[in-house]
């Protein structure tokens, strides 16, 4: 089976966790990720997926076609521009540190500004940056 963003973040998949982990774990794979497996732990909006990569944390939130936040135990390059690859080069928004000690990515199709604004001076999000220019309108 050949699949892509396209099947579970660019149009809304079905809620089922089986289907969303295959499409989710295909694309993963057809992008090289080796030895990672994405379970998914809510089908419903927001969806969430969790595994493990190198033996660090990986977590996956989105709304099909608004936003998608990857959370992983630290910054590594190479997976985020795996993810910007598999999210057909949409760039990344931001980047921070969670209360968890998580390092977080969060790409938005609309909308950025405003959860910008929302996170901005919040000491639950620590280094907060931009990784891309604000959206004007």
């Amino acid at each position: 089976m050949s699949t892509s963003s396209r099947t579970w973040f660019y149009s809304k998949p079905e809620p089922r966790p089986y289907y969303i982990e295959e499409r989710v774990n295909h694309t993963l794979w057809k992008h090289r990720v080796q030895g990672l497996f994405m379970s998914c732990t809510q089908a419903e909006n927001p969806i969430r997926m969790e595994g493990t990569w190198k033996g660090m944390p990986v977590l996956f939130e989105w709304e099909p076609g608004s936003y998608f936040i990857l959370r992983m135990g630290e910054e590594n390059k190479q997976f985020i521009g795996v993810i910007r690859q598999i999210l057909l080069g949409l760039k990344p928004a931001f980047a921070y540190q969670d209360v968890d000690g998580l390092y977080v990515v969060e790409w938005h199709t609309d909308q950025s500004e405003k959860r910008w604004k929302d996170i901005q001076g919040n000491p639950q999000y620590q280094g907060l940056r931009r990784l891309s220019k604000p959206q004007t309108a």
